[in-house]
């Protein structure tokens, strides 16, 4: 998002802020921190899959499991086994 549309947005919702209660003004801040959090915990988490797919050590359990799976080949999914 552009930082005018951001600026514009973030005066929107200050000047609808006020008019709350304070209890609920509170509320709003709280939520905004959250989907911060949750933004900021989404990009680090692709970050950390990133930094371990690249990591070059052996996954000898990974690399068996993989086999087996190979071995087994494809097959329809049965959901009377699920």
């Amino acid at each position: 998002m552009p930082a005018i549309a951001s600026d514009n947005l973030a005066s929107l919702i200050a000047a609808e802020v006020v008019t709350l209660p304070e209890a609920k003004q509170s509320s709003v801040l709280d939520y905004v921190m959250f989907i911060k959090h949750q933004v900021q915990s989404a990009e680090n988490g692709d970050v950390e899959w990133e930094r371990i797919i690249a990591d070059p050590q052996p996954r000898p359990k990974l690399e068996a499991f993989m086999k087996e799976a190979l071995a087994e080949g494809s097959k329809p999914l049965d959901l009377s086994k699920l």
